[in-house]
């Protein structure tokens, strides 16, 4: 029976060994498991950013994948490990808020709190739950163990509220949700809500709004303006960004999470 895949994301960087350790504890209790790395460099302690990749990754993984993500700020406090299936996946880490994203469009049919320590590395760091509780978790699962052998059922995970999206005649009204590592400002604001909106203004003329900052129209690609200049696009995860032909929109806005974003129209 192959062994179920494994994508890792992580807070943990590229300068410590911490994603190695959690490698080699996987492939220690099953040697042939696929890893595949998501990402190891959200900002540290960054739970929203970190949900809202998780929401962009979902989709494209295995349909039987383990997911482990791994950004946990309260390492060692009293917040539950978790293995929690969806679909055919499975996600295993902190219950801190990391799915928020993905349970708004995927319900969990299984939500269990880890506790058998069965199957859990000897002696459980306080600062290292990664290595010796959710990566030993996973590697097990991907051997073919059943979620009920880690612990008892629960009925409900820690989540945040998602940061909303407000639509009148005039205008729609989001906010920058994530920032990506060549400074793009990705928005809550989704392409077929802009459609919908924009259907009722087919005589206008859009402009979206960043602080003082006004972009006219949304263009195709990052390449529809000269260098230097702003562009508004609908990027691959289907929401609307903010970016700087050949540069870091964040930097030259300096604009991070929680930005407003507006978009309204300007009769022709």
């Amino acid at each position: 029976m192959p062994l179920r895949p494994i994508a890792l994301m992580t807070d943990f960087g590229g300068k410590d060994p911490f994603v190695g350790i959690v490698k080699s504890v996987i492939l220690t209790i099953a040697p042939q498991v696929p890893i595949l790395d998501l990402c190891h460099e959200i900002y540290p302690g960054d739970i929203q950013s970190a949900a809202f990749a998780l929401h962009m990754a979902f989709p494209y993984l295995p349909e039987d994948a383990i997911l482990v993500a791994v950004v946990d700020p309260g390492v060692g406090t009293g917040r539950m490990g978790v293995a929690v299936e969806l679909g055919g996946r499975i996600f295993v880490g902190p219950d801190n808020g990391l799915l928020s994203w993905i349970v708004s469009r995927y319900s969990p049919s299984s939500i269990v709190n880890l506790t058998n320590d069965r199957f859990f590395l000897k002696p459980v760091s306080t600062t290292f739950h990664a290595r010796d509780i959710f990566a030993p978790v996973a590697a097990y699962l991907s051997k073919g163990a059943q979620l009920s052998e880690f612990g008892p059922s629960v009925s409900a995970l820690t989540t945040f509220p998602l940061p909303q999206v407000a639509v009148d005649l005039q205008s729609i009204r989001g906010e920058v949700v994530y920032v990506d590592r060549f400074g793009n400002l990705v928005t809550n604001i989704e392409r077929s809500v802009f459609d919908d909106w924009l259907a009722t203004h087919r005589d206008s003329n859009v402009v979206i709004n960043l602080g003082a900052v006004e972009i006219q129209g949304i263009s195709s690609t990052y390449g529809d303006a000269q260098a230097g200049h702003a562009v508004a696009v609908f990027g691959s995860s289907g929401f609307l960004e903010i970016a700087i032909t050949g540069g870091s929109a964040a930097k030259t806005f300096s604009a991070t999470r929680g930005v407003p974003v507006y978009i309204y129209h300007r009769p022709s």
